[in-house]
């Protein structure tokens, strides 16, 4: 089951009745969401209350929540604590991954991530082949940081020579924040999911980030975020609205390809997670990766 996304942006009071989350708002009729539908909970306005009893029932169905700043950007991701039967054993085996294993998963993921840029400039009709070229020369752990320099090329070539990714920027900026953040609630709901611990990556290392592991997981799935941004500003839409936010979480459902299905993305970031979760006792070659799915149509070299 297809578990929803959810955003407040009103003030209101949010409580559980009946395994049912009530949103409570002066002078509205109440809305009601069960529970166990819920996978991602944002709550975007300064003035929500939400109660304890319904926190933890969020947590029980492994639904985080999301709190948001006054820009309406997420700053904050309440994870459950302990999403999996055999929690404890899942993290013993992730603290256990050797350095090289590492180095191998993160070089897998930059191909992954600079193959989904490509794909996005070719998509629209921007020249591609410096990054597919740039896609083979990755090393293990990304010796040569082709990341970075594949970003430089990349975001030039699609939003144009003038732009600068800047996180505290208004316009395409903002946009990608909140797209980005929507995509790592995600992620780290499935890394939970599947007993994974969010704080231990495999290359984001950072003692006040606590979730280095969803990071890097996302790379290859923020070029889906930046092709509605891009089309968003093609349709002179770069203002964080009810309606772009709207699109963004739209992102979740959209479809990609996992082992050459078609799934929506929420659903194929689950079996991400459990594929990484695998690739730790396997080998790297576990690991599988979800992919745009025009890949196959757009005539390319990766």
């Amino acid at each position: 089951m297809i578990k929803r996304t959810i955003e407040v942006s009103s003030s209101a009071y949010l409580h559980l009745r009946d395994r049912q989350m009530v949103v409570c708002r002066k002078e509205e009729k109440d809305e009601r969401v069960p529970v166990e539908d819920m996978g991602i909970l944002i709550l975007a306005n300064p003035s929500i209350t939400i109660s304890q009893n319904l926190i933890a029932a969020c947590q029980e169905n492994n639904c985080i929540i999301v709190f948001c700043d006054k820009r309406h950007l997420p700053v904050s991701i309440l994870l459950p604590l302990s999403g999996h039967s055999i929690h404890s054993r899942v993290l013993n085996m992730q603290t256990s991954v050797k350095k090289p294993l590492k180095k191998r998963l993160w070089q897998k993921i930059i191909m992954a991530k600079i193959v989904a840029q490509a794909t996005t400039l070719a998509f629209f009709k921007k020249d591609p082949a410096s990054l597919s070229q740039m896609k083979k020369r990755v090393q293990s752990g990304d010796a040569g940081n082709l990341e970075s320099q594949a970003a430089r090329i990349y975001w030039k070539s699609l939003f144009g020579k003038e732009f600068i990714r800047d996180y505290e920027q208004e316009g395409e900026n903002i946009l990608l924040n909140y797209g980005y953040s929507i995509v790592r609630a995600s992620v780290a709901r499935a890394l939970c999911g599947t007993g994974l611990h969010p704080a231990l990556g495999i290359h984001h290392h950072n003692q006040y980030n606590p979730l280095c592991l969803a990071d890097d997981l996302m790379e290859p799935l923020r070029p889906l975020v930046d092709r509605r941004v891009y089309e968003m500003k093609q349709a002179g839409r770069v203002a964080l609205s009810k309606e772009t936010k709207q699109s963004l979480l739209s992102v979740l459902s959209e479809d990609v390809l996992f082992n050459d299905k078609k799934l929506p993305m929420n659903v194929a970031v689950q079996l991400y997670a459990a594929s990484l979760k695998k690739a730790f006792s396997d080998g790297v070659d576990a690991l599988k990766i979800p992919t745009l799915t025009d890949i196959r149509q757009l005539q390319i070299e990766i």
